[in-house]
């Protein structure tokens, strides 16, 4: 058997195969014999219908047979012979038998894993604060549950910072309804009816709304002029300015309640105390940190390892991820609300978020798969079952029925080879070397809490 193969960019191949003519009359012999052991036709005991006859009668099915053994002997061949990794094998072309020598020839085009030689992966160093839970750490937290409880009370006064207020707001743009200049533009921006704003100092809305509004009264209007950021997701808008014509239904208090007995005993039951309270809440703190630091570390890791590494990706395998990811956007846009003209105005860009985040997974998995195989790490059949199990609940499905679809499916197969992945990171956080810094503080939100 005659096999070359040609490399191509983005991890293909083509492997060009030509099987000599008696490994082809071999195979044809063997299938004819099959086929006459097998076959009954009319005159004949059954296995002994003439081969000659068998194999006129049966050419076309004889011939189908003949090109699917020769095409799997030659791949596992190639691969063989070559050292392949094949991911898929994408098409079967230019299928000849060739009159002057009788033999038969094809190429195979193919998906290959990238190869590429692993860095040193132990004793990655990686740096992590020290975890420290500090009595400013609990009040911050205990401030957050005391403000999930908070009331709201309307106030006959004047908004100020911290004040709630109603609105309802209409927007225009050079004199004409933005539903009107712009019917694909945000719908919050071309109108709003009751909508309750929390006012701060720092603008998480559009920049000066929130100024714009401080002094406003129950049943004021106002006019508000607007400049769009550069970085607004509608693109059409960037850098123009807008007018919400804005109309106040009522200012409201935001009323946090103290860290009374009554509340602590509302919150926690009739047994938990102030004192019982701030070490569940630094516990729960010591958690959180616990795991931002776990997460830091393999976040630290990895990006050692991928920055040191260059290699093609098959281009395969990064559509199907952006394709996934481009799914997941697109589906959590339509879940928060997102009209889906806008969602059509901004595929380009969600694409290449996408795309590019799709690539950087791709080359991770192949990363840590490479290292599982180093290591020859497994996964332990109990965790298989118990990450099937879990898909089986969120699914609500009978243990029994998703079972068997997962076996037909492949799905598996899939769950193990990510729970693989997962085992490959473990094991190099288990053996980064780890320098400790100061603690850090945890990122706050937009009103400082």
């Amino acid at each position: 058997m005659n096999i070359n193969v040609e490399h191509q960019p983005n991890c293909r191949a083509v492997a060009h195969i030509r099987v000599p003519a008696d490994q082809v009359t071999k195979e044809r012999d063997q299938i004819v014999a099959y086929f006459a052991r097998m076959v009954q036709l009319p005159g004949y005991r059954p296995g002994k219908t003439p081969k000659s006859i068998v194999a006129k009668r049966y050419e076309n099915e004889v011939k189908d047979e003949l090109e699917k053994q020769l095409i799997n002997d030659g791949l596992r061949q190639a691969v063989k012979s070559e050292g392949l990794e094949v991911l898929n094998v994408l098409a079967v072309k230019d299928k000849m038998y060739h009159d002057t020598d009788s033999s038969f020839s094809f190429s195979i085009e193919m998906s290959l894993a990238p190869k590429f030689e692993l860095p040193e992966y132990k004793g990655i160093p990686v740096k992590l604060p020290r975890i420290e839970v500090t009595d400013a750490d609990i009040d911050h937290d205990l401030l957050h549950i005391r403000e999930n409880q908070a009331s709201y009370e309307d106030v006959s006064r004047a908004a100020a910072n911290g004040d709630v207020v109603v609105l309802s707001t209409n927007g225009s743009i050079d004199g004409q309804s933005l539903d009107e200049a712009m019917p694909d533009a945000p719908a919050h921006l071309k109108e709003m009816k009751e909508n309750w704003f929390l006012l701060a100092e720092e603008e998480d809305f559009l920049p000066g709304f929130y100024a714009g509004l401080v002094g406003i009264e129950k049943d004021a209007e106002r006019t508000l002029s607007l400049t769009i950021p550069e970085d607004f997701r509608y693109e059409a808008l960037r850098g123009k300015t807008i007018t919400l014509a804005a109309k106040c239904h009522g200012v409201k208090n935001k009323a946090v309640p103290e860290l009374t007995e009554e509340f602590i005993k509302k919150i926690g039951g009739d047994e938990m105390t102030l004192e019982s309270l701030r070490n569940e809440v630094r516990d729960a703190i010591r958690r959180r940190k616990e795991q931002a630091r776990d997460t830091a570390k393999g976040n630290q890791v990895i990006a050692h390892i991928f920055e040191k590494v260059e290699f093609d990706l098959p281009q395969e395998v990064v559509n199907r991820e952006a394709q996934r990811r481009t799914n997941e956007i697109a589906m959590r846009a339509m879940q928060q609300g997102v009209p889906e003209e806008e969602l059509v105005s901004q595929q380009e860009a969600i694409l290449d978020s996408a795309t590019n985040q799709a690539r950087h997974n791709v080359k991770v998995s192949f990363i840590l798969e490479q290292v599982a195989k180093k290591e020859a790490l497994e996964v332990p059949g109990q965790k298989v079952a118990m990450a099937l199990a879990q898909i089986a609940e969120r699914q609500n499905k009978p243990a029994k029925k998703f079972m068997a679809e997962a076996q037909k499916n492949g799905l598996i197969d899939n769950v193990r080879a990510d729970l693989l992945l997962q085992e490959a990171l473990e094991f190099l956080k288990a053996n980064a070397v780890v320098e400790e810094t100061e603690p850090e503080a945890e990122k706050c939100d937009v009103h400082g809490h």
